[in-house]
Parts: C-alpha cells; sequence; structure tokens
C-alpha cells in the first residue's frame, strides 16, 4: 500500500510540475514540441545528419522575426541536402505543405567577399502559413561525404532559446566503432541499443527549459547540459590528421620574403618585428568568417591566403606563423578550447573557440597573438578557463592553462582649481597583467591617452609620460588642463570624476535587476581604485558631504571617501571581487557593489562657491 502511494503521488506531482511549465511556455515566442537530431556514420565512412523538429508558434514576434524562416549550410560539392517534410499545421488544424518557392538557395553571408568559399551554399526555408499557435514542422537529411570530416563529432548544447518539451539525441556508429562521448553538467546516461549493423545512443530529456536571455552569463553556454562525442581515438589523432594539411608546411614566396625583409629593416627588436607582422597579417588581411565545419576543416597554403588577400582565422594563423618562421622566430598556431570541454579521449574539431599564433622570444618568452584583432596584451594573461593546444613536432599535444590573475588598475590624481574654474594637474595610473596594455604601448604610445575619461578626455592631456613599460605592468604619467571641467547650477559645480577606461566601466555592467536566475561571470578579477586629491581656490568649498560608505561582502568589497582638510578634498573610490562567478545566492552581494559603484554620489564631486 506504501508503494502505491509514493507512486500516485510521484505521479501527482509530475503533473503539477507539467502544468507549471506548459503554464510558463505561454511567457516565451515559441515552444518546441519535439526536437530530433540524429548522427549516423556509415560503414563507408560517410555521414548523415539528420534534423526534425516540430516548433509551435505563439507570438506574432515568432513567425516574423525569429523562425519565420529556416536556414541550412552546405557544401555542394562534399553534401547533399534533401528536404523530408516541411509543413505547418495552422491553428484550425488545416496542414499547408511548404510550395517549392519556398526553397531558395543563396550564397551564405559570411562567405560575401570570400571567393575560395563561394562554393558553399545556404538553404533558405520560408515556412508557409504561419500564425499564431501554428506548428511548424521541418524535417532535413544533410549526407557528406566520407573525406569530409575527420571523425563522426558533436558538440550540442542541451537546451533552446525556447523550451523544449522533448529532445532527443542519437548517434548511430558501426558495430567495430567505439563513440567516446560526456555528458556535461547532468547525469544523463544514453539508452544504447543495436539496429542491423549499427550500435544506437540515444539521449532523452524531457521539458527541456529554455536559455535564460539574463545578460552577462558564463561564455559559450558553459553552464548548460551538452554533449560532446566523437568516434575518432582520442584528440591527438584528430589534431594530427588536422596539422597533416599542406598548409602547415607554412611555405611562402617571393613577394612575402620580401615583406618579412623589409619589415625586418624597421624594426630594431624581435618583439617589435613581431608586433608589426601582426599589424599586416590584421590590418592588411581580411578575415572571412567561415565556420571550420562548413569548410570541412581545410586550411588553404599560407601562398593563396596572401594572393587572395583575405583567409578564415586558421588561414590567416597560418599566414602568421609562416611569416615568422621566415624571419627565424620559432611559432605555431594554438587552438583555445574552454576547460570543461577539452577531454583527451573525445578527438573533436567542434570546441575551438578561437586560433591564435604563439611566437617564442629569446628575450621575452612566449608571446600569444591574435589574428583578427590587435591584442593589447599576450593573449595568454586574458584566457582564464581556457586549454591552449598546439601540436608538437613529435605528434604530441602540448597543452598550456593560463591560471586567472588578479588585475590591478589604480589612478592617483593632483587636481587645482584656479579661480577661473579651469582645472590643471597631473594623474598617474598603474595597470597590471591582463590590463597593461603592453603591446598597445609598443605599438604607439599616444594610444594611452584614450585609457583616461570621465571628467578627462584625450583632449585635456597635454603630456604623457611612460615611465614603466613591461609584459605585467605599465605606470604612466599624465599632465592635463581643462577650460570648462564643471556642469554649473547656481553656485553649485559639478564634476564628473576621471575614470581609466580599460576597467570596470568597459564592462557595460550598468542597470542590474533585482533578481537573477543564472551565474552572472565578470571578463576578470579586477582590483580598481583611485585617490584625487583636489586643491580648491579660496571662496570655493566641497558641497559633497565628508563620509565614507564601505561594503564588504562575499563577492568582494567596495570602499567609497570624501574627506575635507584646509582647502583641500580627498576623494577614495575602490572596488575588488573575489570571484569571477557569481552564484544567484551571491548575486545581491554583487549587485550591492556594483549599485554603489555606478552611483551618480559616488561618480562625481560637489563644489559651492559662496
Amino acid at each position: 500500500m506504501k508503494l502505491t502511494k509514493l507512486i500516485i503521488l510521484f505521479a501527482f506531482f509530475s503533473l503539477i510540475n507539467t502544468a507549471i511549465l506548459y503554464s510558463q511556455e505561454e511567457n516565451y515566442d515559441a515552444v518546441y514540441l519535439q526536437l530530433t537530431k540524429e548522427f549516423t556514420l556509415n560503414p563507408d565512412g560517410s555521414m548523415d545528419y539528420h534534423y526534425r523538429k516540430e516548433l509551435k508558434l505563439q507570438t506574432y514576434r515568432a513567425f516574423h522575426n525569429l523562425y519565420g524562416e529556416t536556414f541550412i549550410v552546405y557544401h555542394p560539392l562534399f553534401q547533399t541536402l534533401k528536404i523530408n517534410d516541411a509543413n505547418t499545421v495552422m491553428a484550425d488544424g488545416k496542414k499547408v505543405s511548404s510550395p517549392p518557392n519556398a526553397f531558395n538557395e543563396v550564397l551564405p553571408s559570411f562567405c560575401a567577399n570570400a571567393p575560395a568559399y563561394n562554393g558553399l551554399r545556404e538553404m533558405v526555408i520560408t515556412h508557409t502559413g504561419t500564425e499564431r499557435n501554428a506548428v511548424v514542422t521541418l524535417d532535413y537529411t544533410l549526407h557528406s561525404r566520407k573525406d569530409f570530416y575527420p571523425a563522426l563529432m558533436g558538440n550540442e548544447v542541451m537546451a533552446e532559446y525556447e523550451p523544449v518539451r522533448e529532445l532527443i539525441i542519437r548517434v548511430r556508429i558501426p558495430l567495430n566503432l567505439n563513440l567516446n562521448y560526456h555528458f556535461i553538467n547532468q547525469r544523463t546516461e544514453p539508452a544504447i541499443s543495436e539496429e542491423g549493423s549499427f550500435r544506437v545512443f540515444t539521449w532523452k530529456m524531457k521539458d527541456v527549459p529554455a536559455i535564460s536571455p539574463e545578460e552577462f552569463q558564463k561564455g559559450g553556454y558553459e553552464l548548460y547540459p551538452r554533449l560532446i562525442f566523437s568516434t575518432a581515438v582520442d584528440r591527438d589523432y584528430v589534431y594530427s590528421n588536422f596539422m597533416k594539411q599542406g598548409a602547415f608546411s607554412y611555405g611562402i614566396n617571393a613577394e612575402m620574403k620580401k615583406v618579412v625583409e623589409d619589415i625586418k629593416l624597421e624594426s630594431n627588436e624581435n618583439i617589435g618585428f613581431v608586433l608589426k607582422l601582426q599589424e599586416k597579417v590584421v590590418n592588411e588581411v581580411r578575415l572571412w568568417p567561415i565556420p571550420l565545419r562548413s569548410s570541412g576543416f581545410i586550411c588553404r597554403p599560407a601562398t593563396e591566403t596572401w594572393k587572395s588577400n583575405g583567409g578564415t582565422l586558421s588561414e590567416k594563423a597560418v599566414l602568421l606563423v609562416a611569416l615568422l618562421k621566415e624571419a627565424g622566430i620559432e611559432a605555431e598556431p594554438v587552438l583555445v578550447v574552454r576547460n570543461n570541454l577539452y577531454e583527451e579521449k573525445i578527438g573533436s574539431l567542434l570546441d575551438m573557440d578561437d586560433i591564435l599564433v604563439k611566437a617564442i622570444l629569446k628575450e621575452n618568452g612566449s608571446l600569444f597573438l591574435s589574428v583578427s584583432t590587435l591584442n593589447p596584451q599576450s593573449m595568454s594573461l586574458t584566457l582564464s578557463g581556457k586549454t591552449l593546444v598546439s601540436m608538437q613536432p613529435n605528434g604530441k599535444l602540448s597543452l598550456e592553462k593560463p591560471e586567472e590573475a588578479e588585475n590591478i588598475l589604480s589612478m592617483r590624481g593632483n587636481f587645482a582649481i584656479s579661480e577661473k574654474q579651469i582645472l590643471s594637474g597631473d594623474v598617474s595610473v598603474t595597470l597590471t597583467k591582463a590590463c597593461d596594455p603592453w603591446f598597445l604601448m609598443l605599438r604607439d604610445q599616444n594610444k594611452m591617452k584614450p585609457y583616461i575619461g570621465g571628467g578627462l578626455s584625450s583632449s585635456d592631456l597635454k603630456e604623457l609620460k611612460i615611465i614603466t613599460i613591461g609584459p605585467v605592468e605599465a605606470f604612466v604619467k599624465y599632465s592635463f588642463q581643462k577650460e570648462k571641467p564643471f556642469r554649473n547650477d547656481t553656485n553649485y559645480y559639478f564634476y564628473s570624476l576621471p575614470t581609466i577606461t580599460s576597467g570596470i566601466d568597459n564592462w557595460g555592467i550598468k542597470l542590474l535587476p533585482q533578481k537573477r536566475l543564472t551565474s552572472l561571470e565578470i571578463p576578470s578579477l579586477l582590483d580598481e581604485s583611485y585617490e584625487l586629491i583636489f586643491n580648491l581656490p579660496l571662496g570655493m568649498n566641497s558641497f559633497s558631504v565628508e563620509k565614507k560608505v564601505e561594503i564588504r561582502n562575499e563577492a568582494g568589497f567596495f570602499v567609497f571617501e570624501v574627506k575635507k582638510n584646509e582647502g583641500k578634498i580627498t576623494v577614495t573610490k575602490s572596488i575588488h571581487f573575489a570571484k569571477r562567478l557569481i552564484d544567484p545566492s551571491e548575486y545581491a552581494s554583487f549587485k550591492a557593489l556594483m549599485d554603489n559603484w555606478n552611483s551618480n554620489r559616488t561618480r562625481e564631486v560637489v563644489f559651492v562657491k559662496e
């Protein structure tokens, strides 16, 4: 009897939870009634990807802006797309099949101005008969030739931007092969069965919540359930096959050699030469944002990238490595993978966040360079939580896992206010580790001027002195004069405190909601502080209240203080964060720090003229 009551009770609560979920679905633009993704490795090495969705449209926005069309990118030379079914069941039950003109093949937008990849196509499927409460069904199969992908690989986030009532991932492989897999952030084991000559792994999830729209979540959907899998033996196998392409022999032509020689003559130091070559590749060779998966993980040689004046991320990395090697500098491409996705036994190329270039200099050590932007500091200081993977000549992988760096930004300033309300003085700024713009200063010291903001602008700065320049710390002094520094209201003068523009204000975290459901991630661990001394003329006093605000909690601490002393006012402001990832239980503490940091009361001082 007790067992029967427990079963009844469990069923009762399940019904309640389902009812709650369905009521919550009404708050979304759409809901997936069913979503299936099937991956099949055929005995001949070819692969099939089968996708099926049944999507209920609940708002006008759902079909006018979000889900009125479906886009499928494929490579016709290596892949065949077959539409198995495309229809819409309208709210009154009428079924509308998609007509022939609902299927239109176009060039993918990311292939624009990339002639080497103009063979790719994007099938645009326009769903017909859409209205509120209509259900769109799409079923298609994408067949890939055996030489297009190095292995059957998957990297699937087990959530969508809308709720999913039933989500199924199915992987079929021949019986004689093994599947390496890992389900992240949730303990879910597959149902394993056999279908003829295939072993089938099935993951099934019910009532999957939607991905939260909250800002500043951990990047890459890292905290959501995710399935990664591969039929490759291990990661060494996949990476070594990727690196066996001819592009990784780093051949160059006579024109490229001449460029290397010319830049070498301009640069007295190796680090300056390296940065000049990076500028050449970043600024003068266009980046084609072609996903590696869409190109079949193909990388063209450096000479082709040079001639076409454009390349993918991997191709630009190969080009920069080739130019560096020509100059006798040891260099290699580096793949960036999130720590929670990196598993040696799961050989995948679908988890790369970025591709960098590592240049190794005797006097400076390893420098990590971007090929998409001119990074102001070696990238290794900004990539905590990531694994940096490079292939050694012996075919073995070399791994680096950058540690979390606690960065310091500080400003010390002396301000003099004349009787005519002209503001002059000097400020000194210290920037460390990831915040130290070492590369930027080596390129052009004048680019340090925009690092001052708030109540001072670049045009106010009269002199810039670089006191210390180095890989982990910079110390810079500025002198300034500002003709009209104040916002005036009768006898009251308001002045916005100067800020370091690369600090917390650069994060864009301004108005925070009262509550939060997901963890919040800040870009870096940071300790930012200011000590500003204002010398007042006769007849002017501080109207700002002499006070001290101090908050210390589990998220960190915040201090703001105004002191008055014989014609001087000293303003100190500082904030420190104890961790990068803020759990929802700690969010109120984090919000208290940020609200005080962003408050107008701590961002300006007020003077009164008597």
